[in-house]
């Protein structure tokens, strides 16, 4: 028989996260994957010799601190920083975003002179916001309705963390959190086109258009890891050579290294419970092994729905999971190219194209195309990422040829008038094709090999449910110690030995990784193990 101290289920950021710290600890971990790659960091060959990530866009969102305390660039992991990207606009305009103060300011006059002096405020403000919200998504979340002397102090030091914020940083925390990102850059610029430059940034992803209530907060997700005075320029994009799977490659690396184990092609399919105890798992090929403790990196309704029966459940839990919300609202679109896109708008060698080029439009387009996507419509004028890392990291592509990485946001799960066909995905990859092709003459003409995900596929094959890559609706209300639920917040389940750490769990997506690690040193601590990666 099988035994382990802990068994993570699911190979994303969250579940490698925790195990390299469990492992790291002195614990002895096993970690089970069901694919042949990792998450949505699973990398493949769009053609033959043309690498890119099969899921993700590429850009890199792990904290500095994790990759420093984890030795993950001991492990292989090279990072590398280039400038924040463009936003192609309305009429052939465009906007950059520079690493350099000077040269980021003298772009912003560019477009208005009052906006390049209100950048160095709302960098400063925008600093402040993210080391005062940093603590706060450290600490463990507890359901406040619980009595326990440990929850109690849990609850008073997470009250000693909001006291401590001084009254006009707390101000400025809840306009933050309440205003629309629409409002919010109002206060600051002036200029329409820099403001869509900003929002469009931020809203890749999000369930909401730049004029919803609480839209001003994602603002701060390019903050959250910068470091730097308010003089310097635009949060930087950070790319790992070899792509997210070389990610995952390090965290494997990492594990090993301290004694853990991974496994991939590693389906679990059942929790093995005994007196409402999980001790063990079983997989797809009838194999059981063993634990001491369990952790879920799957999101929550994976996990608790497809995991367990529901009858050996709590009363109540399977209502409560069945009402998170889950929503998928992007396509992806992986290109090979004969040739490097041309983008004749943007001065010729522009640094800024190493980053993400983005289509934006204006603010009212970008909510429009949210309210295509409420009604579940196709997408008409939706925002588009695309990255060529290839332009960075040669490894990716043949000779003088690249990969395209491309997001389409404001992607419906399921349509108004039915399911999505393969012939509703080639309209919406030519729709990408047609607006990339607008701003890049010739694109179309160098395009070798093209494949779409839509929401659906997304969730059939890396099993994020909905293909909500968030892993959970970023809304006020599933936050903090409401994200999934209160009486779930603190990575505790009802099951005892049983641990959710993935980012349907707090603090989301707000701090990669995070989930994680605080699950981690729980159950460190429960098993006695000491050593443990305490996120900053």
């Amino acid at each position: 028989m099988q035994r382990h101290d802990v068994i993570v289920i699911g190979g994303g950021l969250n579940g490698l996260t925790a195990a390299a710290c469990l492992a790291r600890a002195g614990a002895d971990v096993l970690l089970l994957e069901r694919n042949a790659g990792f998450g949505v960091a699973a990398g493949y060959d769009v053609a033959p010799g043309f690498r890119m990530p099969r899921y993700s866009l590429g850009t890199s969102t792990l904290p500095a601190r994790l990759v420093a305390d984890l030795e993950l660039t001991r492990h292989g992991l090279r990072l590398l920083r280039v400038d924040g990207g463009v936003s192609l606009l309305a009429g052939g305009a465009y906007q950059a975003s520079y690493r350099d103060g000077i040269v980021h300011r003298r772009e912003l006059a560019r477009v208005s002179p009052k906006d390049a002096d209100a950048w160095t405020r709302y960098r400063r403000d925008m600093l402040a916001a993210a080391a005062r919200l940093r603590p706060l998504l450290s600490r463990r979340m507890s359901d406040p309705s619980k009595r326990s002397i440990a929850n109690i102090r849990r609850l008073l030091g997470a009250a000693d963390a909001f006291a401590s914020i001084g009254a006009t940083e707390l101000h400025e925390l809840t306009r933050l959190w309440t205003l629309s990102a629409a409002d919010f850059l109002s206060d600051y610029f002036v200029s329409e086109e820099v403001k869509s430059h900003l929002a469009a940034a931020v809203l890749s992803g999000a369930t909401f258009g730049p004029f919803a209530p609480g839209s001003a907060r994602l603002l701060l997700q390019p903050f959250m890891e910068e470091t730097g005075a308010a003089s310097a320029g635009a949060p930087a994009a950070v790319l790992a050579l070899g792509g997210p799977e070389a990610v995952a490659a390090a965290f494997v690396a990492a594990i090993v290294a301290h004694g853990g184990t991974v496994r991939t092609e590693a389906e679990v399919t059942d929790i093995i419970l005994r007196r409402d105890e999980a001790r063990g798992v079983s997989l797809a090929n009838g194999e059981e092994i063993y634990a001491r403790a369990i952790l879920s990196d799957l999101d929550l309704k994976r996990t608790f729905l497809t995991l367990f029966p529901w009858k050996e459940l709590p009363s109540g839990l399977v209502k409560r999971v069945g009402r998170f919300r889950l929503r998928g609202v992007t396509a992806k679109i992986n290109i090979a190219l004969d040739a490097a896109p041309l983008f004749p708008d943007v001065p010729e060698g522009c640094p800024a194209l190493l980053g993400v080029t983005r289509l934006a439009g204006s603010l009212d387009e970008m909510d429009r195309a949210l309210d295509d996507w409420r009604d579940r419509m196709p997408p008409r004028a939706p925002l588009i990422e695309a990255l060529v890392p290839s332009l960075v990291d040669r490894s990716l592509a043949p000779e003088g040829k690249h990969v395209m990485s491309v997001c389409v946001h404001g992607v419906p799960e399921i349509l108004h008038d039915g399911p999505w066909t393969g012939a509703r995905r080639d309209e919406l990859a030519e729709l990408a094709v047609k607006r990339i092709a607008e701003r890049s003459p010739g694109f179309r003409d160098r395009i070798l090999a093209l494949d779409t995900l839509v929401p659906p596929d997304i969730e059939a094959e890396v099993g994020l449910t909905s293909g909500d890559f968030a892993q959970g609706e970023e809304t006020l209300d599933q936050m903090f110690f409401n994200r999934p639920f209160a009486s779930l917040s603190g990575h505790e389940t009802p099951i005892r030995n049983f641990y959710l750490c993935s980012a349907s769990g707090h603090p989301g997506s707000l701090a990669p990784g995070g989930a994680g690690a605080d699950a981690a040193k729980l159950v460190a601590e429960a098993l006695g193990k000491r050593g443990i990666y305490v996120p900053a």
